[in-house]
């Protein structure tokens, strides 16, 4: 489904930690941890939520493309 090491990646980049992003998203560490881990399949919601937080495409978190700026206007 989608690509946990992107997940973790960008989280890194942009200095989120589990906790501010369970907490922000309104979902449990768990949830994220079982994310990053590609255990937990995360439903539309949650990918749509991943995305708009992370601000890169959907594309790109599921491993459609590498272009993480895919959905962005020039």
């Amino acid at each position: 489904m989608y690509t946990p090491l992107r997940l973790k990646n960008f989280m890194e980049q942009k200095g989120v930690s589990v906790k501010k992003l369970a907490s922000d998203l309104n979902l449990s560490e768990e949830d994220i941890i079982l994310c990053q881990n590609d255990i937990f399949k995360a439903d539309i919601e949650v990918l749509i939520s991943l995305v708009d937080y992370l601000d890169v495409s959907i594309d790109y978190l599921i491993g459609n493309t590498d272009n993480p700026d895919l959905h962005k206007k020039k």
